[in-house]
């Protein structure tokens, strides 16, 4: 099940009116997103990636942590590998320590619980994990809590990266992106220049290839049909256009991550739009 994004929030006191007791709210983390299965043998896994052909992608879990969830009731857990450093690129390193964020319980036993709300999901799921060794730092949770838009706050002031609000009577829906489940990401804005396109499933022009201010490429998809039968049209025409992109922070490399296409930029706008790095979040 998968989150839906939310482009207009509402924030402060009609945050706290639009999501009162009937919601939850966790800490969306920064990690690689899996699913484990915990059987005689433990199994975890994440959904299919692009170029997989919809197999999904197998993860490699370190033996401390196998050992630990060993002491779980059999069942599938829904959660997150993170990295103890909080950034996502740091959980495939060998020398990270990465912990198993559980945040849902899908099955215990012979028991489906995706047909169950919400509460009873996270009830099951915390009586389970009461069952692991004292002292463990493999295996943890969230805190879920009623959403107040200063604990939203709290969590991107020290740098997490957002948060998800949950339907307590929303139930479980296999690869769903669903309204019960909505997700909060503070993003940046930068202003970038077309300068060519990338194939991909949706044709030679499904993804623009633009440059920053600072000779840095990436590419965004392509923002809808009409665009991409203008640009499929005359692409030549877009060669030198601006476009701002949203994205959520830089990579190491300093490339945008998560980017995509917000708008073409209208000439006043590129005009009083500040250089990069001179931006507040």
């Amino acid at each position: 099940m998968l989150a839906m994004s939310v482009r207009e929030m509402p924030t402060g006191h009609e945050f706290d009116k639009r999501f009162g007791a009937e919601w939850a709210l966790e800490e969306k983390l920064d990690g690689h997103r899996c699913i484990i299965q915990v059987r005689d043998d433990i199994t975890a896994y994440s959904r299919p990636q692009p170029g997989h052909g919809g197999i999904a992608l197998t993860r490699a879990l370190p033996p401390d942590m196998v050992d630990v969830l060993h002491h779980l009731p059999t069942g599938d857990y829904d959660g997150e590998l993170v990295a103890t450093t909080g950034k996502a690129w740091d959980v495939t390193r060998k020398t990270s320590h990465t912990i198993f964020v559980a945040f849902d319980l899908l099955q215990i036993g012979d028991v489906d619980l995706t047909g169950g709300f919400y509460d009873l999901r996270r009830k099951t799921l915390l009586d389970a994990l009461r069952l692991l060794p004292p002292g463990q730092n493999r295996v943890s949770t969230v805190e879920s809590s009623r959403p107040r838009w200063s604990d939203v706050q709290a969590i991107w002031l020290r740098g997490g990266e957002g948060a998800i609000v949950k339907r307590r009577t929303g139930l479980y829906q296999f690869g769903a992106r669903s309204a019960d489940w909505l997700k909060l990401k503070q993003v940046e804005h930068e202003i970038v220049t077309i300068i060519g396109f990338d194939a991909g499933k949706s044709g030679p022009y499904s993804a623009l290839r633009v440059r920053d201010k600072a000779n840095r490429e990436t590419t965004v998809k392509t923002p809808d049909h009409a665009t991409l039968r203008a640009v499929t049209a005359d692409p030549e025409s877009f060669i030198g256009r601006q476009i701002v992109i949203e994205f959520q922070e830089r990579t190491p490399s300093g490339s945008p991550r998560h980017g995509r296409f917000d708008h073409f930029a209208a000439p006043a706008e590129v005009l009083a739009f500040p250089p990069a790095g001179e931006r507040t979040r």
